[in-house]
Formats: C-alpha cells, structure tokens, sequence
C-alpha cells in the first residue's frame, strides 16, 4: 500500500483504515525518540550531532489525528508495516515530478544519479544505501584519512619494540641468523576502518555499470576513493570476514566522528541490508531529510564559491559569542563573510500583485539576525528562501524563465544595517529534470551575482 504527500501540508485524510494502523507506529514521535527506536533501519539526516540537529530534535515526523496526516519539514520515504509512505517537496510540480528534492540530493550528496523510487521487489541493483557512500566518505576524510595503532609482529636485525621471546626462539633457533623476533605499536593507515571501506568500494566494482557509476559521479569522489586504495596496500578480498568481525563494536577515536555514521553504512552495505521494504513487516526502513537543513546543506555549495563561511557547531569553527566575558551561550549562523551574515529559510517566498514581497518574516526569524548584526557589527543581514511563482510576459502571454531575484527589506534603526531578501526561484513550468536542473543552474548563477552585489553594495 502506497500513500503520498508532501511536507508542510495542512492535513490530509486517509481513507485506508490499515494504511492509518501502520502510521501510528510512527505518528506524534519525535524525531530524537525515532532514531533510538528504529537502530539502523532508518536514516534520517542531518544526523545526531549534526550543528542542526538541535533544531529538529523535538520535531515530529508527522501527526496523526484520527485520519487526518499533518507534516513538517521531514520528507522522504519510509516503510512501515505494509506500507509505503512518501513525503515530497511542496514545490513538487503539478504532475507530482519532485525534481527539487532531488536535484538538492544530488548536489549535497555529490552524485549524477539519485532514484528514489522504492519497490518490494528483488532487483539486483545496489539501493539508496550505496548511492549515499560518496557523501559519507567525501565527509570521513574531510577529517583526514583514519589512522590508528596497530600491534605488528617483526623479524629482523633492527629491534625496534617488545622482545617476543616465545616466538624468537621458535623462528630463529638456533640464532645465527642475526634476527630477533619482537612486536610494536604503529600508527598507520592501513587499518579495519579504512579496510572496510576499500572492501566496500571493490564490492560495490562487482555490481553493473548502474552501480558502478556511483564510484566516479564525481572528481572529489574519485580522488577519495584513490586515498582510500592507497591507503590499504594489504587488501585482500579474502579478508572480508575478518574485517567484517572487527568492526562489529565501533572502537573509532571521538575526533574521527565522521567516520562512524561511514562506519555503519558500509557494514550496512556489505551485509546485503537494503534501504527499501519488504523485508519484514515488523521493521521500519527508509531515508528522510529535513528540508530545512537540505536547502542550507544545497544553499552552502553556492555560498562558499562566494567566500562564505559555514559554521560548526561539532568543531566551533565559526561561531560566534553572545557575551564579551564569558564563553558560552555561542551562535552559529548559517553563513558569514567579512560584515554580512545570510540565513537559510525553508520557508515559501510569495509576492503580491505589485511584484512586491508579502509581510513574511517571523518575529523570531527578524530578532535572530538583528542579533547577529548587532554583536558582529556586521552592516548587512540576507535571509535566502526558495520562491514560487511563474512570472508572464505581458506582451506575449509566455511564461518568462524563473531566477533568483534580491530585494532590501529596510535599514534598521540604531547602530543601522541592511536587510535584504533574496527569493530563488524553483521552476515549475519544465518538462524534463534536465530542463529543471539547467534552469537551476542559471539560479545559482544569479544567486552568486545578487550576493556580490550585496557585498558591494555602499562601498
């Protein structure tokens, strides 16, 4: 049993009384208590830890009252019982093609191709959970390549550790042969962690080309899997086992985090564990993103080609202090250069029959970044939202290509500062995803103009 909708709906009423049973399993949960509940059958991103992750926490993935399915920003698909739910972008188009979300999947997960079609069926084809290794591992070594301390056994004339007694009397009795037996500790590369990984990369070499694609969809990937390779001179396929065992209990150092969710998804991989249905109907499988931290995660590709930075709550990197004197209370906007900062907001941008900008920003939304002008003396605020709108020709009645577009809101009273909206278009009149992601691409363009125009702007 299917069931579709999209996210931030209004209600809508199920008529199917056991689609309706299969959804309380998941209904009025927060999303905190659904990752401890479901283990590893459920991805749900951004992950635990994440610098979002303190913003969605207490959301639920959706509600349920009676009939009637209420959702949030969580979309995606997931199974649960024996049925199939899917959550689409708002901004899906009136055929129901979600071209948005996943033209923000792939760029956020650095891949040419994202199928998020879901079938009980037995098809051989890798599923989501290979298509998401590029990311995982491009995020991994951002952290640099894992490393840990190996015990190693020697033979040889340069005693460089422990002195193995036991086992130099066995090797070389009745020593003349000028060799000493002893163990040491060395950091190296080459170890379970990043075996596992090599092994997961020459198990997905195995499949067909569809899934073999995933492993050079990108320079960066290809790049990443070369360090991987290079790192692991002593793979042998016949080793799998083994290497599986040793990563049964995660025993990765608190610095490389980001090799843990890398971790699991591998060991997820090589078990043969399909992110799709139909395995058991007791289980709850699927993937689901916050749409608000998938248009900052897409809104940041754009935003560090501008020289912006995007702060780190894990790390601190960019954060900011309320206070002067004390160290806490920090802030992390979403992006920050030199005297501006940017907000990224899910939220739909309309515009009125004067072309002008309705009255949408939240009083919290406005106070949060008067707060952050205010104690960065920075002089220019931006908040980036997606819009949705078809702009037509007067002269010709033809629909005009959707872009970006900048507005400014106002300077504000007291140390001043400029507040500025800047609307980026979602297409809805194309016929093709390619057609929707060149004019994507356009946008992104102008997206980059309208913020140095910003930067610009009263200097």
């Amino acid at each position: 049993m299917q069931f579709r909708t999209t996210d931030n709906n209004c209600g809508v009423t199920i008529d199917n009384p056991c689609i309706v049973e299969d959804l309380k399993q998941l209904a009025n949960i927060s999303i905190d208590k659904l990752r401890d509940q479901t283990g590893n059958d459920l991805w749900l991103f951004p992950k635990k830890g994440d610098r979002y992750d303190d913003k969605i926490e207490n959301q639920f993935l959706f509600e349920l009252d009676g009939k009637v399915l209420t959702t949030n920003n969580i979309m995606g698909f997931v199974g649960c019982g024996d049925t199939e739910l899917t959550i689409r972008s708002r901004f899906s188009n009136k055929d129901g093609n979600d071209w948005f979300m996943q033209y923000m999947l792939q760029k956020v997960f650095a891949i040419n191709v994202f199928d998020l079609k879901h079938t009980k069926s037995t098809d051989e084809s890798l599923d989501i959970a290979a298509l998401m290794l590029p990311y995982f591992l491009q995020k991994a070594l951002g952290q640099g390549l894992y490393r840990e301390y190996i015990s190693q056994d020697y033979n040889d004339s340069n005693l460089r550790g422990a002195l193995d007694i036991s086992r130099h009397i066995k090797e070389n009795y009745p020593f003349r042969n000028g060799k000493i037996a002893y163990s040491t500790r060395e950091f190296r590369y080459d170890n379970s962690i990043t075996q596992l990984i090599r092994h997961t990369i020459e198990y997905i070499r195995t499949k067909k080309a569809s899934a073999t694609a995933i492993l050079y969809s990108s320079p960066e990937t290809q790049a990443n899997i070369k360090q991987i390779v290079d790192a692991t001179p002593t793979y042998r396929r016949s080793d799998l086992r083994r290497i599986m065992l040793a990563n049964l209990k995660p025993k990765i150092h608190p610095y490389y985090s980001e090799y843990r969710p890398l971790q699991r998804l591998c060991m997820q991989i090589l078990r043969g564990e399909r992110i799709s249905y139909g395995s058991d109907n007791e289980r709850i499988h699927g993937v689901l993103f916050d749409g608000a931290w998938l248009w900052e995660e897409y809104l940041n590709l754009t935003f560090s080609k501008a020289g912006f930075q995007h702060p780190e709550n894990r790390t601190g990197r960019g954060r900011i202090q309320v206070f002067r004197d004390r160290d806490r209370y920090p802030r992390y906007p979403d992006f920050m250069k030199e005297n501006i900062i940017a907000d990224a907001k899910y939220k739909v941008l309309l515009r009125d029959s004067r072309d002008l900008i309705y009255e949408y920003l939240s009083r919290d939304d406005l106070n949060q970044m008067i707060t952050y002008l205010h104690i960065t003396s920075s002089r220019k605020g931006i908040f980036v939202n997606p819009l949705n709108i078809r702009v037509m020709n007067p002269e010709t009645g033809d629909y005009l290509p959707e872009t970006a577009f900048c507005t400014r809101i106002g300077e504000l009273h007291g140390d001043g500062g400029d507040i500025y909206i800047i609307g980026v278009n979602i297409p809805q009149s194309c016929n093709s995803y390619n057609e929707f992601a060149a004019f994507m691409g356009v946008n992104e363009k102008v997206l980059c103009e309208k913020l140095k125009e910003i930067s610009l702007d009263g200097e």
